[in-house]
């Protein structure tokens, strides 16, 4: 009876995943009964075996770390059940997602066949991109996403396609997602030395989330891409990666259309700082445990200065200083901690592993949360459900990966 429990949850709890990767950038309702089954059956699983442990990664301590210093920024909390039901719904949320996941997905072939899903949603959202860009309008929701800031022929300001989006409500959020996508899928067709047919089909991939990704124009998301180029290009030895950055980055300076505009405007340099500036007022209160878990939004209305105050709350467009007004130096650092402690493993386990294919992957998606993370400096990721939801999955698969290959040997299939 447990073993037959075990083999049908083990199934359930893969599909689960597979639905969160598949379907998280478009469906949050999917994407969250998804999280929701495969923690169950996860604890279900646990309790019915007996096995109340959890996997050793080098990511324990510094997740364990991080839960506490959150802990501790309730206390400080003046809306006590938003920061606890945050505290379940944000925090230990994906926690339990890390582990399931680790747990989960113990071999090659589950893990390759996660790759899959996740080319094929990728396609699915690149095809769509490129549906709304040119039609007004995406195909993946109802209603439909408009491209941002796009006017009909009917206008009388003229027609303009806009910045596409997808199957998200801004670009910006679409950039994010690119980055997390398009640099493992970019490295797999570079360096990987497998079939023809996987490079050219993740090649066609690169190129069209590379396209959608220049017509954002999310400079924030430029700026991680081009860092993470430079790092590829320089520990690949690929220089001419460098050269093909500066000739993308020049394009538009020789652009005389409305995008340029939008380009070189300095509009969203002023907001923010504004944002900023209010984000200081917040940390400043409580600098060194925090105002309280997910309290940034609702304490931003009592600090702003203008028209807004008292009525409208918002992002500080940069998750860091967020975090520390939420969490404290304490909840940053821990967060931080996390994070070195997360590219350590990967460079560790770049040194040993030596199937092209996963090494390739594997290097691809750590530059993809890290420039992933850069973004995040100057926009909202790790608190957009759909793009939070995606980096914690990407971070638990990078080390499955590490964990198959550790125990393998580390050698090629």
């Amino acid at each position: 009876m447990i073993q037959h429990f075990d083999r049908i949850s083990d199934t359930a709890i893969r599909w689960c995943i597979y639905a969160i990767v598949f379907a998280a950038p478009f469906s949050k309702s999917i994407s969250e009964v998804a999280i929701a089954l495969a923690v169950v059956l996860w604890i279900l699983r646990k309790i019915i075996k007996r096995d109340y442990g959890l996997a050793k990664t080098e990511l324990n301590i510094p997740l364990l770390l991080v839960v506490i210093t959150v802990l501790f920024s309730l206390f400080n909390s003046a809306y006590p059940a938003l920061s606890i039901k945050a505290f379940f719904t944000k925090m230990l949320k994906y926690v339990a997602l890390y582990f399931v996941i680790v747990e989960s997905f113990d071999t090659r072939s589950k893990i390759r066949g996660l790759f899959i899903i996740a080319l094929i949603s990728m396609a699915i959202i690149m095809l769509d991109g490129f549906f709304q860009y040119y039609s007004g309008f995406d195909f993946l929701h109802l209603p439909s996403y408009p491209s941002f800031k796009a006017r009909p022929v009917s206008d009388g300001q003229g027609f303009f396609r806009g910045f596409p989006t997808a199957c998200f409500p801004y670009p910006n959020d679409l950039a994010a997602w690119i980055l997390l996508a398009i640099l493992p899928v970019a490295c797999a067709t570079m360096f990987d030395l497998g079939g023809k047919r996987v490079r050219y089909f993740t090649g066609i991939i690169t190129a069209g989330l590379s396209v959608l990704f220049f017509l954002t124009k999310t400079r924030g998301a430029w700026i991680g891409l081009a860092l993470s180029v430079i790092y590829i290009a320089l520990l690949k030895n690929k220089m001419w990666l460098i050269l093909v950055l500066i000739l993308v980055l020049a394009v538009p300076f020789f652009l005389k259309t409305e995008m340029s505009g939008y380009i070189f405007s300095l509009s969203s340099v002023g907001d923010r700082m504004n944002m900023w500036t209010t984000a200081f007022k917040i940390y400043k209160d409580h600098p060194v445990i925090g105002n309280g878990l997910n309290t940034f939004f609702v304490n931003f209305k009592k600090y702003r200065n203008d028209e807004f105050k008292d009525k409208r709350g918002s992002y500080a467009h940069n998750c860091y200083l967020q975090m520390a007004c939420d969490t404290g130096a304490l909840g940053l650092a821990a967060f931080l901690w996390f994070v070195f402690s997360y590219f350590r493993s990967v460079g560790t386990a770049l040194k040993n592993t030596k199937d092209p294919l996963f090494n390739s992957v594997l290097w691809g998606m750590s530059i993809g949360i890290f420039a992933f993370l850069v973004h995040s400096f100057f926009d909202t990721n790790l608190y957009s459900l759909n793009l939070v939801t995606l980096f914690w999955t990407a971070v638990a698969i990078s080390q499955s990966i590490i964990r198959v290959f550790g125990r393998e040997g580390l050698g090629a299939a």
